[in-house]
């Protein structure tokens, strides 16, 4: 699989940055699903394929900084249709919030397992103060996980056995962070892709507060191989 970061921030980007939104490509590229489309993502995402070219947009949660692109993307695919609805995978609630999304370009389903080409995913509940799913990617005999917005949890964690590639919500330093926290800090995501025997584990969901080398290195005390999921680079799986 091809991993594409279009967005790295969380829960406002940085300047000239975006939100959470990641383009996940097949070998072959007959697949594309796009996981998260917050702000920033849409303009980035039109440099890669247009909205009418995707197979699959998965929301993780229905905060802003992960969805807010959808809205401006039903103008794109308004002038730019597809010949059926974009199924788009989602949590039910907030029901306000998922209301935004029910519009005649898109075809609404809960976030339950599916098949989308050459692409089988799955999800996992996460602790957030909405709900929240981890998300899976298995395709081309590797396992991509993304552990959406999370704190410590002993289903992510299972949930993120394996990983041939983890995507971890780096939202805290160590110093700020908390049990009832609504993200992991930099240390925790390097213990849970250690915990999780992860192959690679890249950090997103940056805030624009911290140093982003400051995070890293925290990150690398439990996983040295940990990296920083650049805006714009390709990672391949």
């Amino acid at each position: 699989m091809i991993l594409k970061i279009l967005g790295n921030n969380g829960p406002y980007p940085a300047p000239g940055g975006a939100c959470s939104g990641y383009l996940l490509s097949s070998d072959s590229g007959n697949t594309r699903i796009l996981i998260d489309c917050g702000t920033g993502v849409l303009n980035r995402l039109m440099g890669e394929c247009l909205p009418r070219d995707l197979d699959a947009v998965v929301l993780s949660h229905l905060h802003y900084d992960h969805m807010s692109d959808m809205l401006p993307m039903q103008y794109a695919l308004q002038f730019g249709p597809r010949p059926t609805p974009l199924p788009v995978y989602a949590p039910e609630e907030p029901e306000a919030v998922r209301a935004l999304l029910d519009a005649p370009c898109y075809d609404l389903w809960p976030a339950e397992d599916f098949t989308v080409g050459e692409m089988r995913v799955s999800f996992a509940p996460a602790r957030h103060p909405v709900p929240t799913f981890a998300v899976a990617v298995s395709c081309d005999g590797e396992r991509f996980v993304f552990t959406g917005d999370s704190n410590q949890d002993a289903v992510v964690e299972l949930f993120c056995e394996g990983a041939s590639l983890l995507l971890a919500d780096c939202g805290l330093s160590n110093a700020d962070h908390r049990l009832a926290a609504p993200h992991y800090s930099a240390g925790l995501c390097g213990q849970l892709a250690t915990n999780a025997h992860a192959r690679r584990l890249l950090l997103t969901h940056l805030n624009p507060k911290y140093d982003p080398e400051t995070l890293l290195a925290e990150a690398r005390a439990s996983f040295p191989g940990a990296e920083l999921a650049e805006l714009g680079a390709t990672y391949y799986i």
